[in-house]
């Protein structure tokens, strides 16, 4: 059962000294699932459960917000003007307050929310049911949940729902466009994530990698500026550290240009480490995406296979490959991110389909199935024409294979849908940043499916969902 303890701001156990001497995130994490392979199923839970929310939220001013990579807030606002309210409640037991004390002021007020749930919330009508309660509690100001996470912690009964509330310190509108250090940001963008710890790695590293992941999201949204950072750890009762200690962490692992506020720490009865963050940032973000162009191409700004990589190499003792995954989580991808955001429109700007990339996603929990999704919502379909896994670990043999699907990634690359002539311009803009390496995997057709399988290969031995792709003709 998790307990209903959240110490957040610093909160006041901040007494390093207090803390008992445990075993690190790292000591009994396990390989087969570390980072985004332990996350409850999206397909199976998460999206059927976002359904049953929905509903049950009519007539009350809480909405969910758009199925995206994270939450765009208004305009006009930096990442320093947002201020941002904790809470934490007992799924099932607990309903949150209203966020600001319900005066919004006719500001937006965007929560972010992570549900910690055990096996037996892996239900999508359980858990939709218990998300819908809670979310209620919040009725009153106008309310979006503009990110919704859950993540399983397989030795746990119950679940509990970690919420960030965020709003504009000042009235829409009435801030200068000239706060960010990027002189093309105009918009925040906000994301919550969490992943399973990594085995046998120093606690800094496993904040840098959850950060980093968290971060990606805010990224693929044009957001790379001013990043603020806000740790959330779910740790074992009998191993909790103080929120101090987390903090720095966080603060150890992450660039220096990144601000870390003061973590919040979950405790519960199990033996799993969840480590997550929850980020703000600026940039070219826009909450109205162009319609898909006619043509378009796929690419992954580098080869699959990271997370993957990590976990073989832990499992087989393959310190190489061990080596070159934990280079691959560790990335900070804003590099790549950056040259992104400069192939999007300027807010001011219209869409060009020759120059502007349609849509960026991080590959990450999905995987390139999530790819699939995205084409999906506008009613297009991925025709997969090759899957860029990394030579090492596209030769492990696939019965040492210890996570469901290859493509599964942690702080993964991002794929990028645009015409091939807008491709063309990011693939230059990436020539000469460090660590991209941009690959073609296919095109976007009109089909029933999400993804066509176009490769003429077996990819049920790297891809667990492979099996239910249709075989794509040779015709488009």
């Amino acid at each position: 059962m998790i307990r209903g303890r959240l110490v957040a701001d610093g909160g006041v156990e901040d007494d390093r000294s207090a803390e008992s001497v445990v075993a690190g995130p790292g000591a009994a994490a396990d390989a087969r699932r570390c980072g985004c392979a332990g996350k409850t199923p999206l397909d199976r839970v998460v999206l059927p459960a976002r359904e049953r929310v929905a509903s049950a939220l009519e007539g009350t001013s809480v909405r969910l917000g758009p199925d995206s990579d994270a939450a765009v807030l208004d305009s006009g606002v930096a990442p320093a003007e947002v201020e941002r309210a904790v809470e934490g409640v007992a799924l099932g037991d607990e309903r949150p307050a209203v966020p600001f004390d319900g005066d919004a002021d006719g500001r937006q007020v965007v929560t972010l929310a992570c549900a910690f749930v055990g096996d037996d919330f892996a239900d999508p009508d359980r858990l939709g049911d218990a998300l819908a309660t809670a979310y209620a509690g919040l009725d009153g100001p106008e309310v979006t949940i503009g990110k919704g996470h859950a993540v399983q912690i397989p030795d746990i009964d119950g679940g509990f729902l970690w919420l960030e509330h965020l709003r504009a310190t000042e009235p829409t509108g009435s801030t200068d466009e000239t706060h960010s250090t990027d002189a093309g940001a105009r918009g925040v963008a906000a994301n919550l994530d969490a992943v399973h710890a990594f085995p046998d790695l120093p606690p800094p590293e496993q904040a840098r990698i959850a950060a980093l992941n968290a971060c990606n999201d805010v990224y693929a949204s044009g957001a790379t500026a001013d990043r603020i950072i806000r740790p959330v750890v779910a740790a074992p009762a009998d191993a909790r550290p103080s929120p101090g200690r987390v903090t720095d962490w966080f603060r150890a692992g992450l660039p220096a240009d990144a601000t870390v506020l003061s973590g919040s720490v979950l405790t519960h009865e199990g033996e799993s480490w969840v480590l997550g963050a929850s980020v703000v940032a600026g940039g070219r973000t826009s909450r109205d995406e162009p319609s898909l162009p006619t043509d378009c191409d796929v690419l992954v700004t580098r080869p699959l296979g990271g997370l993957a990589a990590f976990a073989l190499g832990t499992l087989s003792g393959d310190s190489g490959l061990r080596a070159l995954g934990r280079d691959r989580l560790g990335r900070d991808a804003l590099p790549v991110a950056a040259a992104l955001a400069a192939c999007r429109p300027d807010p001011k700007e219209p869409f060009d389909p020759a120059r502007h990339v349609a849509r960026v996603t991080d590959v990450s929990g999905e995987g390139i199935a999530g790819v699939g999704r995205l084409a999906a919502r506008d009613g297009r379909s991925l025709r997969l024409d090759r899957l860029p896994l990394h030579d090492a670990v596209a030769s492990t043999t696939a019965d040492r294979w210890a996570i469901p699907d290859a493509t599964v990634e942690t702080n993964g690359p991002f794929a990028v849908i645009a015409t091939p002539s807008a491709l063309a311009r990011v693939t230059e803009r990436l020539r000469d940043v460090a660590g991209a390496n941009p690959v073609r995997i296919g095109t976007l057709d009109r089909a029933d499916e999400p993804i066509l399988d176009a490769t003429g290969a077996d990819l049920s031995r790297f891809v667990e969902a492979a099996a239910r792709w249709p075989r794509a003709g040779d015709a488009r």
